[in-house]
């Protein structure tokens, strides 16, 4: 395992180096050569240098203890990954107003042949790059639909693995070696590697065909095939870019994430786990990558039911492919007893904290604006025969 690793580690920091020494060579000849394509080319390569950099900083971060973060740094790849896409944004749309000003009046492109020269440069990285992974760019995934993931996805999956199999050899309970899932997601994440070099290739091969043209021709239009190329290397970094800036957003706003439906999880844990008399203030968010959390205030009848309640509903989460929930249990202790609030435990009415909590009082005269957002938590009750009271 650990030789795996090490190949792959190997293999990253390799294309590191030629990716970042690249992009320093392109950004400079385009400019002194006025070829727009080519520092657009450049931005595409910057995108997963930044990626790369954030990525190791914040696996590197990561197994530390921080006393002011609870999760420690688990969101710094998140945030690193908006932070690019928001730059890359601004350099697209700089790069998109210097082109169509080049349609307006075309500028002349100095030293064709050298950006001829950089661009079969540049290609040649990159089929370098595609053979080092090239065995894993034609896996399949079993029949999963997954997205392809971002290269800071890739390199936290390499350096996990290495962290996982440390703690493993020095005995650290419950660390579990990988599984068959576990190895197949690093062959994906391995594979959006290979396809990012695949678009880095592509952009190359723009900049060649750009200095071709206006080296061997003498088409009196040539001058606007650089900016036309220019747009296509735009559409290119905000195909990637885009579902980048949406996604790390979503995540930091900590919506629910898209494969699971609220609305049919809470009825469906009411239908599977007896003993659960209501749901309500039911959260479900994601820290970062696969790692999604819940909470949820769950109704039972006394504490001893609840303890083994509560193992049934964190199993009922787990195969839901949620790992990490915490549960708040509000007690209903008669049977004929009737609550016609959200939540049994309320906010002391000697304290002004109803905004700061998540389940403020709740009785007839409470009004929706005392919960957080303006919002009234729903509360969703295991239906009953009638005359039982829940």
């Amino acid at each position: 395992m650990g030789c795996c690793h090490a190949g792959r580690k190997s293999r990253l920091l390799l294309m590191f180096g030629m990716t970042t020494a690249f992009f320093l060579v392109e950004i400079i000849v385009g400019y002194v050569t006025n070829s727009m394509a080519l520092v657009a080319d450049s931005f595409h390569m910057l995108s997963d240098v930044i990626s790369l950099v954030i990525a190791f900083l914040s696996i590197k971060m990561s197994p530390k203890k921080w006393s002011k973060n609870t999760f420690g740094w688990a969101r710094a790849e998140v945030l690193g990954a908006l932070v690019n896409a928001v730059f890359l944004v601004a350099l697209c749309f700089s790069i998109l107003v210097e082109s169509l000003k080049r349609f307006y009046k075309p500028e002349v492109i100095d030293e064709p042949k050298l950006i001829l020269y950089v661009g079969v440069a540049g290609l040649l990285v990159n089929l370098i790059g595609l053979c080092l992974f090239r065995e894993h760019g034609h896996s399949h995934s079993r029949g999963h639909h997954h997205s392809l993931p971002t290269v800071e996805e890739v390199v936290l999956h390499s350096m996990e693995d290495d962290i996982n199999e440390n703690r493993f050899r020095l005995g650290e309970q419950g660390t579990l070696p990988q599984t068959d899932t576990q190895v197949a997601g690093g062959q994906l994440n391995i594979r959006g590697v290979y396809l990012h070099i695949l678009a880095d290739a592509l952009g190359s091969v723009v900049v060649i065909i750009s200095s071709l043209i206006i080296w061997l021709t003498t088409w009196e239009h040539r001058y606007y095939v650089d900016p036309a190329l220019s747009l296509v290397m735009v559409c290119l970094i905000m195909k990637s870019t885009a579902p980048l800036l949406v996604d790390s957003a979503l995540i930091l706003l900590q919506t629910v994430p898209t494969h699971i439906q609220m609305d049919s999880l809470q009825k469906k844990l009411l239908q599977e786990v007896e003993g659960v008399l209501a749901v309500h203030e039911f959260h479900v968010w994601q820290l970062a990558g696969e790692r999604i959390i819940a909470s949820a205030h769950i109704r039972c009848k006394n504490l001893q039911d609840y303890m083994q309640i509560a193992e049934r509903v964190k199993e009922f989460f787990h195969n839901e492919g949620i790992h990490s929930t915490t549960i708040q249990p509000e007690f209903v202790q008669l049977e004929g007893e009737s609550n016609d609030k959200d939540c049994v435990l309320d906010c002391p009415s000697r304290t002004n904290c109803v905004a700061q909590t998540c389940c403020g009082p709740r009785g007839k005269d409470a009004s929706p604006e005392g919960s957080p957002g303006g919002d009234a938590p729903t509360l969703r009750q295991r239906p009953t025969p009638e005359g039982i009271p829940a």
